[in-house]
């Protein structure tokens, strides 16, 4: 086991990614607390998996994002590892036709989201020496049409965690980003028939294939365990291939 008694709150934890590392943690042998904004999908989550707890809550807001951290230390006696993998995705839309409204939501849950997270995550994190993760994204590092607004927050999160990277480093703790590429989830096919697009999404990746959440496990893993001893303010991106193009 690469995580034995690692106590871990894994946010956005109901679905897709988020829940693939929540089982896989537990797997190897963390005690896990996900959180999100749907009990039915965390109640799925945790069925059946003695080692997963869960928690209602949406990380935009502080209070909230507090209350996520110490349920942790409450159930738990403290906090190792964060896995912020709440977010939302947009698409489709051109800056100029993009309100206000919208790319205020967008940047409060995915790069707020995360600053809310950590900042009630930091004063724990510094006395077990632990892990944060960050949910970045492939289009963080490279552009594609239509996805501005979370192309700037997902680079923000880039910034978030070099930045942490090197305030935390001094006491201990290591911050690097997971940086996904296009992975079947219901966020980001939400809206349109994937089984109809699934073979010409794969044909533009080298591995040629689309990502699972499972292949997000795996690297998430790698980052919350000491196989990464000696990484800090890094962003690992899983994505096929694709940005190497």
């Amino acid at each position: 086991m690469k995580l034995p008694g690692k106590r871990c709150l894994v946010t956005g934890g109901g679905s897709g990614i988020g829940r693939a590392v929540a089982r896989r943690f537990a797997e190897e042998g963390a005690l896990v607390v996900v959180s999100g904004r749907r009990e039915d999908r965390l109640e799925e989550t945790a069925a059946g998996v003695d080692a997963i707890s869960w928690l209602r809550g949406d990380v935009s807001d502080p209070d909230a994002a507090h209350a996520m951290v110490d349920a942790v230390v409450e159930r738990h006696g403290g906090l190792d590892v964060v896995f912020h993998a709440a977010g939302v995705l947009r698409r489709g839309e051109i800056l100029e036709e993009t309100a206000p409204e919208t790319w205020g939501r967008d940047l409060a849950v995915n790069l707020t989201g995360a600053y809310n997270v950590c900042r009630a995550a930091i004063p724990h994190l510094r006395a077990s020496r632990g892990v944060i993760v960050l949910i970045a994204s492939q289009l963080a590092h490279i552009a594609a049409p239509g996805y501005a607004t979370y192309a700037a927050s997902k680079t923000g999160v880039l910034g978030l965690v070099r930045a942490l990277a090197l305030d935390l480093g001094p006491a201990g703790v290591r911050v690097n980003a997971l940086s996904p590429g296009v992975v079947e989830t219901d966020m980001a096919y939400i809206g349109r028939d994937f089984a109809a697009m699934r073979d010409d999404v794969a044909a533009t990746i080298p591995l040629r294939r689309v990502g699972r959440p499972e292949d997000m496990a795996g690297p998430a893993v790698f980052l919350a365990s000491e196989d990464s001893a000696w990484m800090t303010g890094q962003s690992l991106v899983v994505d096929g291939g694709f940005t190497v193009q």
